[in-house]
């Protein structure tokens, strides 16, 4: 199939798109809409703190499985094949789980949603650095991760109003039209998705020199890559642990420790969602425009102060301020860290770095719930895991200012 270039627009924005609702589809909705089904379907199935935990935790063991071999599995399979093929798992494993209600069967299709999952949101946060220089990949990255957002805005609006019907239980109709979606999109994608701009005689978006906080498509040379991949790793790991344990248990503390009525939790939930859609182009512009350091620094800071407020229980101020911090700085991370494996690497090599990097999150995101599930049945409530989520965002903070710019890149002095 011949894919023209439009007039005054370059395919690497329709590619920018496309991302966007593979992510939509595979973290927004299979994912991140999860805190907003969960309470439904803890109340359906009688599920205690700790089996919510374990639930959740399923999907990320089966995301960990699969980024385990993606640093050598990405460069050879490409971001297509990755993006279409985890889409069409995860459209599969969502059908299975609106049609089972056993609890064993249901941790095993998250599973399954899990392996889906990660290798389409590796392919799709690739893409990036094939079709953009550096000057706009960061701000391409944050096209991408803003599809999480408008899952979380559309799940905040459905979920609560989605009634059961045809003897499925609410939570199930709902799995069922995210499968339908899923696979919806996936057309798409098999469609209009292109590993690289030379397929269809194009050249990279942007400036090849990049901009201040950008550095050049050479690897750079005067830094030690194992450091710096370590840094990004741990910095990249604890965002997991903690932004994980805020998607999935915020409603749930709305509802059980706030006394939210459900729907007004869904109203919060669409604005987490609504925000998040600004957060990977506002942190990505930053970050193309300062530094990788300035906006990781920023984003993180934010979200601190967003679990400090919930941890505090400053009742419904400090939930509305803790919704509008995190929000604006949701999807902030995985936007930079993508564009940062490509400045850091070079394009061949981002694939399979952010696979690695992709895989400590992985780990990390197994952790956070699984811990902050137990926490909270041993203690009663969330207040402690939020508040051990807000240490390590300032651990993250104190390692992130320890990371060096990029080789050829004037954020040095930001």
């Amino acid at each position: 199939m011949s894919l023209k270039r439009q007039p005054g627009v370059h395919y690497a924005w329709v590619i920018a798109g496309t991302a966007m609702l593979v992510v939509l589809c595979v973290i927004g909705l299979a994912r991140f809409s999860f805190g907003m089904i969960l309470p439904g379907m803890a109340a359906d199935l009688a599920l205690d703190y700790r089996e919510q935990g374990i639930l959740g935790t399923s999907y990320f063991l089966g995301y960990l499985s699969i980024v385990a071999p993606m640093p050598w599995l990405a460069p050879r399979l490409g971001p297509r094949r990755l993006c279409v093929w985890g889409m069409a798992l995860v459209a599969l494993s969502l059908l299975a789980m609106s049609l089972v209600r056993d609890y064993t069967l249901l941790s095993a299709s998250y599973f399954i949603t899990g392996l889906g999952s990660g290798a389409a949101f590796i392919g799709a946060m690739t893409l990036p650095s094939y079709w953009f220089h550096p000057s706009h990949r960061a701000r391409a990255a944050g096209v991408a991760t803003a599809g999480a957002g408008v899952a979380i805005l559309f799940s905040g609006l459905i979920v609560p109003h989605t009634s059961g019907a045809f003897g499925f239980a609410s939570w199930q109709i709902i799995w069922l039209m995210f499968a339908c979606l899923t696979g919806s999109f996936f057309l798409m994608a098999l469609v209009l998705l292109r590993n690289r701009p030379e397929e269809i005689g194009l050249t990279p978006f942007g400036r090849p020199n990049g901009s201040r906080g950008a550095a050049s498509d050479l690897p750079p040379k005067p830094i030690r890559s194992g450091p710096i991949l370590l840094r990004l790793g741990a910095i990249y790991a604890l965002f997991a642990v903690t932004m994980i344990t805020y998607m999935t248990f915020i409603v749930t503390t709305m509802i059980d420790e706030l006394s939210v009525p459900r729907a007004t939790a869904g109203v919060l939930w669409s604005v987490v969602g609504g925000l998040s859609i600004l957060s990977g182009p506002l942190f990505g512009n930053v970050s193309d425009r300062w530094g990788h350091r300035a906006g990781i620094v920023s984003a993180l800071a934010a979200q601190a102060v967003a679990y400090a407020l919930i941890a505090a229980g400053t009742g419904m101020i400090g939930l509305l301020a803790s919704v509008l911090l995190f929000g604006l700085s949701a999807w902030s991370l995985p936007t930079i860290v993508s564009a940062a494996a490509g400045d850091y690497f070079g394009p061949e090599r981002a694939a399979g770095v952010f696979a690695i990097l992709t895989l400590v999150f992985a780990a990390g995101q197994v952790l956070g719930p699984a811990g902050a599930g137990f926490l909270a049945d041993w203690t009663g409530g969330f207040a402690l895991a939020y508040g051990i989520a807000t240490g390590l965002n300032c651990v993250a903070i104190i390692l992130c200012l320890s990371l060096r710019p990029p080789a050829g890149s004037t954020a040095a002095t930001h």
